[in-house]
């Protein structure tokens, strides 16, 4: 392989860690928000910023008739980074 695959593999691989994180942060928001567990609240406050971000351009993409509750958004969220990282990890696997 030449040095660009490699640089685009490597950039890939931390695309894929990026995604990996803000769905670590989306669950543990998700969990927060059907029951309180306190060992959790210093996650969710670590990543409030990414989570809140994450939200709000989600409701901002997806424009329903009602808006999505924060559950909803959450979920919305996950899905579409679930199925981005899956995507991008069978192109780091086949290349």
């Amino acid at each position: 392989m030449t040095g660009l695959a490699y640089l685009l593999m490597c950039f890939l691989y931390f695309v894929c860690v990026g995604l990996d994180v803000a769905m670590f942060f989306l669950q543990i928001r998700l969990i927060l928000l059907w029951r309180t567990f306190n060992w959790l609240v210093p996650f969710d406050n670590a990543g409030k910023t990414l989570v809140n971000a994450v939200t709000t351009k989600v409701s901002q993409f997806f424009k329903t008739q009602y808006p999505l509750s924060e559950r909803g958004k959450l979920i919305v969220a996950l899905i579409v980074f679930a199925i981005t990282r899956v995507i991008l990890g069978t192109i780091l696997k086949t290349t």
